[in-house]
């Protein structure tokens, strides 16, 4: 089960209780979805019906959840930092826990699927996974927090905060409250505010000046690639890499479509998602295979060339772009 088809259900009201087993590689969502459950118990009481445990053993985890919550109706115990044995041990029993006590464990990360303890869970129907969200996913989160916020949010605003800040729900909210502040109450939150407000990453930086070189627009790009490899606080062998790797998946999706896939199969085989893809062909549709392969040996040869004191990484790379676009 995804974590958002558990929180929708929470809000409808589906009752709480029995074993569970969350997992995934979103902590906000993560831990939103344990103050969730949480939050089914009393506040008044809730200290005296909340129990935590980090590495504990099978028998403390078992103990704590068949104790009775103290006057209400349900008691929540999240167990965190368990080991394989620990959950080995409890496979036998989870179908024995009371419906009056939620058990959580609670582990960062792809689902093990391997592991025992995981597997009879999800063969319940208990296991949750909490992942990064899609682009549009972003988008409505962001629109629901600005409007609870009484922020007036441009979805192309909304667009260049995930640009910038990748599926970081905690960095994505906090940067929206920043950005309302910083616009006064009322005011909309434009691509100009996000600009002026958030230093994007490196990738983010690299992805801009590709799509100049990429679409032919060579001195906007290198005039870009000039600021950023003279930038103290970035690292030239660091900015190659990102390079190299764009150019590696326009070598990957050119090779699937001399092969007749579609764009579609293309971002099935290569684990990529659609828009990505979608770059990554029209920018191979400019180059035959061998350019792009030369392309791609140009951008190996910086680390060595550097490591064998031919030329700095930064040099390397200004030439690599020069010379290839």
């Amino acid at each position: 089960m995804d974590g958002m088809t558990f929180m929708k259900g929470l809000v409808g009201g589906d009752p709480v209780g029995g074993v569970y087993y969350f997992c995934g590689e979103d902590p906000y969502s993560l831990d939103k979805g344990v103050r969730a459950v949480l939050a089914r118990t009393n506040p008044d009481l809730r200290d005296m019906n909340t129990t935590i445990l980090r590495a504990p053993a099978p028998a403390d985890i078992q103990a704590a959840a068949e104790t009775m919550p103290f006057f209400d109706a349900l008691r929540v115990v999240v167990v965190q930092e368990f080991d394989a044995d620990t959950a080995n041990a409890l496979e036998g029993y989870i179908k024995s826990v009371p419906e009056t006590t939620a058990l959580l464990f609670v582990r960062p990360g792809k689902p093990p699927l391997a592991n025992p303890l995981y597997k009879a869970i999800a063969n319940m129907d208990r296991a949750v996974s909490f992942n990064p969200l899609t682009n549009t996913e972003l988008n409505t989160f962001l629109q629901k927090r600005a409007k609870s916020n009484g922020i007036v949010l441009d979805e192309s605003a909304a667009n260049r905060m995930i640009a910038f800040l990748g599926s970081d729900l905690g960095a994505l909210e906090n940067t929206l409250l920043m950005l309302g502040a910083y616009v006064g109450f009322g005011n909309r939150v434009t691509i100009k505010a996000v600009n002026a407000c958030v230093t994007p990453p490196s990738e983010a930086k690299v992805f801009d000046i590709m799509n100049d070189l990429w679409a032919g627009q060579k001195r906007d790009g290198m005039r870009a690639l000039s600021v950023l490899v003279n930038d103290p606080s970035e690292n030239a062998m660091g900015l190659a890499t990102m390079f190299s790797r764009n150019v590696r998946s326009v070598l990957n999706v050119k090779q699937l479509l001399l092969r007749g896939k579609t764009e579609a199969q293309i971002a099935q085989t290569l684990g990529m998602k659609p828009y990505p893809v979608q770059k990554a062909a029209a920018s191979a549709k400019k180059r035959n295979y061998a350019q792009l392969v030369k392309m791609m040996d140009a951008f190996i040869a910086i680390e060595w060339k550097q490591k064998q004191g031919l030329s700095k990484a930064e040099d390397s790379l200004m030439l690599a772009c020069q010379e290839n676009f």
